[in-house]
């Protein structure tokens, strides 16, 4: 039980820790600097954390998104060494067609891509997404209108979705720039 003792000999204990402390000013150092790393390596580390995996996606329902990979297996048509395989239309179309389990499916790949617009050339991440990507995340365009499923099945693709960071820097923030031709890989496709 806490009571007056036990605070008094807490303050003794504490100034007990103090005076070792100045009588050796090199284990003091040792200890500040020690404490100091640690708590910064954990700061740094539950930052890192927090920005990966801790905050949610900036979309409707983040809590019900789920993720399947196909794992091995070369996109479903023999053995590789890889650990992950892309998509296949047929292995999607399957998917899509028998996605009882979840309200609704989509696709997405990640991969890096030459974009331009005129003359000047840019290296770009960009998302090749399905037609359902924008419907299921919620995500509503601020100008223009996003991919849906219909957009699909042109191949080559003919139709780009750019950020609002992209439109405002390269495209000018212009109106007109909704309907305008890219050029993404030497492929033209309308924005």
């Amino acid at each position: 039980m806490w009571g007056w003792n036990s605070v008094e000999q807490l303050v003794q204990n504490l100034r007990y820790g103090v005076r070792q402390l100045r009588l050796s000013p090199g284990f003091t150092a040792v200890a500040v600097l020690s404490l100091a790393l640690g708590i910064g390596a954990n700061t740094a580390i539950f930052q890192l954390l927090d920005a990966v995996r801790l905050r949610s996606l900036p979309v409707q329902n983040p809590q019900e998104l789920a993720e399947i990979r196909i794992v091995g297996g070369n996109g479903g048509m023999g053995i590789s060494p890889s650990g992950y395989q892309q998509l296949t239309r047929p292995i999607w179309e399957e998917i899509r067609e028998h996605h009882e389990p979840f309200s609704e499916v989509f696709s997405w790949s990640a991969y890096g891509v030459h974009v331009n617009q005129g003359s000047e050339m840019q290296w770009r991440r960009v998302l090749s997404v399905s037609g359902e990507f924008f419907g299921a995340l919620g995500i509503k365009p601020w100008r223009g209108r996003v991919l849906l499923p219909r957009d699909e099945g042109a191949c080559p693709a003919t139709k780009a979705v750019v950020r609002y960071s992209y439109s405002q820097g390269q495209m000018g923030g212009r109106e007109t720039a909704i309907g305008s031709a890219l050029r993404v890989d030497g492929l033209l496709m309308e924005s």
